[in-house]
């Protein structure tokens, strides 16, 4: 699944990253990131405040520029301008919604996926397309952001801060883009699987209930 989710990724960042506001956040987040370390090295340089010695210092410094600079880098919006509306039956959903599938598209973005019952061809296809859309977007949102972090772990170590566990925890949160690539071969698989179904006829699909949302969510859009 990590291979078809990382072929999922590289063939549609293209159509669902706006590589214009990409160029502009890496540009803003280097900016960002020569401003850091410019102001950690005059900083140390005058006071000393590190109290790592020459050795360290400038490693310190590195680490906190980069881990600046990626942090601004994943707080700009990255999605393309004048994609289509996100909508499920008609309705159109919140971007935080697309990532989560209707109720009766859930069992088919697990691990064991059964096969796809032709009454949720369209389903399958509609939702799987969003959360492709939108998983693609939060990665490379997400990435840069995730190691800001853990590079800001490693800095208070080099500090000599104690706080060991807070170090394991902002790298184990970079776990989170390797499953978030999961997701999207899962994705990738039921949209493929549904694919190679055969249309259903025009009426001939029956309601399956109100869709339910996961995680807390009230949202509840009709089956048409």
């Amino acid at each position: 699944m990590y291979r078809l989710g990382w072929q999922v990724f590289r063939a549609r960042f293209g159509q669902d990253v706006s590589v214009d506001r990409l160029r502009r956040a890496l540009v803003v987040g280097g900016v960002v990131a020569v401003g850091i370390g410019v102001l950690l090295a005059v900083t140390d340089a005058g006071t000393g405040w590190m109290g790592v010695g020459p050795g360290l210092s400038p490693l310190v410094v590195v680490l906190g520029a980069l881990a600046a600079g990626l942090i601004t880098v994943s707080c700009f919006p990255v999605r393309r301008t004048g994609e289509p509306p996100a909508t499920i039956n008609g309705y159109q959903v919140r971007p935080d919604t697309m990532r989560i599938a209707r109720h009766s598209v859930q069992r088919y973005l697990g691990r064991r996926m059964p096969d796809v019952q032709p009454n949720d061809r369209e389903a399958v296809l509609n939702d799987t397309a969003l959360v492709r859309r939108t998983l693609v977007v939060d990665v490379v949102r997400a990435a840069p952001g995730l190691l800001g972090f853990a590079l800001i772990g490693a800095v208070v170590l080099l500090l000599g801060g104690r706080h060991g566990l807070g170090f394991v925890m902002a790298f184990g949160y970079l776990g989170l883009v390797p499953d978030r690539i999961l997701r999207l071969g899962r994705a990738e698989r039921a949209h493929r699987a549904a694919a190679a179904l055969p249309p259903t006829e025009p009426g001939s699909t029956t309601p399956t209930g109100r869709n339910r949302f996961p995680s807390g969510s009230k949202v509840g859009l009709p089956d048409v």
